[in-house]
Parts: structure tokens; sequence; C-alpha cells
């Protein structure tokens, strides 16, 4: 698997979360997959190690985005929920 099918992967999982028009409560119960975590894990040791690979480093910040996106969403349910 390329590093951009990797880091699309993510994606995907975010994708198919809102596709399936989920409750508040499914989105805040959201977690990537197990795979997903550990290869952003795998990213982030990488990371510690010193990245010198412009495509890891790509999936790397593309993970980010994905953890970012999904924080703001969340954090705007609970908001509007009063929490």
């Amino acid at each position: 698997m390329s590093t951009t099918e990797a880091a699309s992967k993510v994606f995907e999982e975010i994708a198919h979360l809102f596709a399936s028009a989920p409750s508040d409560e499914q989105i805040l119960c959201f977690r990537p997959s197990t795979e997903v975590s550990q290869r952003a894990a795998q990213l982030l040791e990488l990371n510690r190690n010193g990245i010198n690979d412009d495509d890891l480093r790509h999936e790397l910040d593309q993970y980010e985005q994905a953890e970012l996106l999904m924080r703001m969403i969340k954090a705007r349910i609970r908001a509007r929920q009063g929490n």
C-alpha cells in the first residue's frame, strides 16, 4: 500500500461514518480502525526519530489533519449539547 493509499484510509473511514447519517453519539464514539491507529503510531514513532522521507511526512500530515477535523467536529457537538 502506498503512503497515499494509507493516508486515504483514514479519510475513507471518516467519509463512511458521515455517509451513514450518524447520530451525534455515533460521531462522538468514532475511533479509527486498528489498522489506521497502528499506522499513525508508526508514523509518529518515525517522526520522533526524524522522518527524512517527504512521502511519509505528507502521510503523517494527513493523519494529523484528519485528527484535527474529528476533534473540531466532536467539540462542536459537545458545545451544542452543553457539555
